[in-house]
C-alpha cells in the first residue's frame, strides 16, 4: 500500500479572543500558505445551514468553494470519529475531557483509541487534501502550507498522534486580563448584569484561560521539537507585527513576506469562522481596553485563578 505523502500543517493552538484570527489571516496573505479557518466547525455549519459567513462574504452554502467541497468529501458522511468529535457544538467545545488527559502523556494510547485517532486524522486528511486541490483550481497555485485555525489542543493532539501531517504549532496567548475582559464586555456593558453572574463568568473564563493552555504547553513539551513550536503573546503580534511574523516564518521554513503583513486583510479567501475582525478595514491596533473598563474586582479574580501559569507565559 502506497504511503500518503504528509501535508504540511500550520495549527493555531489559542483560546478563542486571543488574536489567532490576526495571526491567521497575516499566514493568509503569504504566497506560500493557505488557510481554511476553524475546519472542524464547518460540520456545524452544514447542519445549521449557515451560521457564520465564509471570509469571501457568502454563506457556507452559496459558496462556489465550499460548495465544491461538500461535493468531494462531505464530512457528515464521513466515519466516526468525525472532524468536528471535539467540537460539540457550533460556539463551543468542552475545556476538560477527564478521559482524554492521558492522552497528553507521551506515551503509547491503548489500541481502542490509537484506532479513534487514525479514523478521525484521515478524515481530517482528505478535508485538507481537498481544500488545498480546490484552491490549486481556483486560483492555479499549489500553496506549500496550510493553516487550521481550529484553536482546540484536544483535535491538535490527535492529529500530532497520527503522523499523518508536517505539523507546527503557533501557541497564541493573551494576557489573561485581557482575554477575560474580552468575553465578558456585554455583561459589563448590561445594566441588568447581577454581580454574582459577573463573578461567576469572570472565574469560569479565567479558568478556561489556564486549563487551555497548559494543555497547549504539555503537547509542546510531550510530543513536539522545539523547532517545531512557537509561543506568540497576542501583546507582541499586535504591537510588532513585522517582527513577530518573521519569526513565524523562520519556524515553517519560508521566505519572509512583509506584503503579508501589511495587507493581511486580503488573507482570507474562503475560511470557516474566526473572529468577526476579519471583515474590518482598519490596520494592527494593540487592544488593551481592559486596563481602563475590566473593573478591580474582576481583575482580583483573574489574578487569583491564573496565577499559578501566568507568570509561565509572561504575565507576571
Amino acid at each position: 500500500m502506497e504511503t500518503q505523502p504528509k501535508i504540511n500543517l500550520i495549527y493555531i493552538a489559542s483560546i478563542g479572543r486571543s488574536g489567532s484570527t490576526l495571526l491567521e489571516s497575516m499566514l493568509g496573505a503569504h504566497s506560500q500558505i493557505a488557510t481554511c479557518g476553524e475546519i472542524h466547525i464547518w460540520p456545524h455549519e452544514i447542519v445549521q445551514r449557515g451560521v457564520r459567513l465564509c471570509s469571501c462574504g457568502k454563506s457556507i452554502l452559496d459558496c462556489p468553494f465550499w460548495i465544491e467541497m461538500k461535493q468531494r468529501v462531505n464530512p457528515l458522511h464521513q466515519p466516526q470519529p468525525q472532524i468536528h468529535f471535539f467540537r460539540e457544538q457550533h460556539n463551543a467545545g468542552k475545556t476538560l475531557r477527564l478521559k482524554r488527559l492521558r492522552d497528553f502523556n507521551p506515551r503509547e494510547v491503548y489500541s481502542p483509541i490509537k484506532e479513534s485517532i487514525k479514523v478521525y486524522s484521515q478524515n481530517n486528511y482528505q478535508v485538507f487534501q481537498a481544500f488545498l486541490d480546490v484552491m490549486q483550481e481556483i486560483i492555479g497555485v499549489r500553496f506549500n502550507w496550510l493553516v487550521d485555525a481550529s484553536k482546540d489542543p484536544y483535535r491538535l493532539l490527535w492529529l500530532i498522534r497520527s503522523n499523518l501531517f508536517n505539523i507546527k504549532v503557533l501557541h497564541v496567548v493573551k494576557n489573561p486580563f485581557g482575554f477575560v475582559y474580552s468575553v465578558t464586555k456585554n455583561l459589563l456593558k448590561d445594566e441588568m448584569t447581577q454581580v454574582h453572574q459577573l463573578f461567576y463568568d469572570t472565574a469560569r473564563q479565567s479558568v478556561k484561560w489556564s486549563i487551555e493552555n497548559h494543555l497547549i504547553s504539555q503537547i509542546a513539551q510531550n510530543h513536539l521539537k522545539p523547532d517545531d513550536y512557537l509561543l506568540i503573546n497576542y501583546e507582541q503580534l499586535a504591537s510588532k507585527p513585522t517582527q513577530t511574523f518573521q519569526k513565524v516564518c523562520e519556524l515553517i521554513g519560508c521566505n519572509f513576506e512583509e506584503e503579508a503583513v501589511n495587507n493581511f486583510r486580503q488573507g482570507s479567501l474562503h475560511t470557516i469562522a474566526g473572529n468577526p475582525m476579519r471583515y474590518e478595514k482598519k490596520g494592527i491596533v494593540l487592544d488593551e481596553k481592559w486596563k481602563t473598563y475590566l473593573p478591580n474586582s474582576s481583575q482580583r479574580i483573574v489574578e487569583i485563578m491564573t496565577w499559578l501559569n501566568r507568570a509561565y507565559y509572561g504575565y507576571d
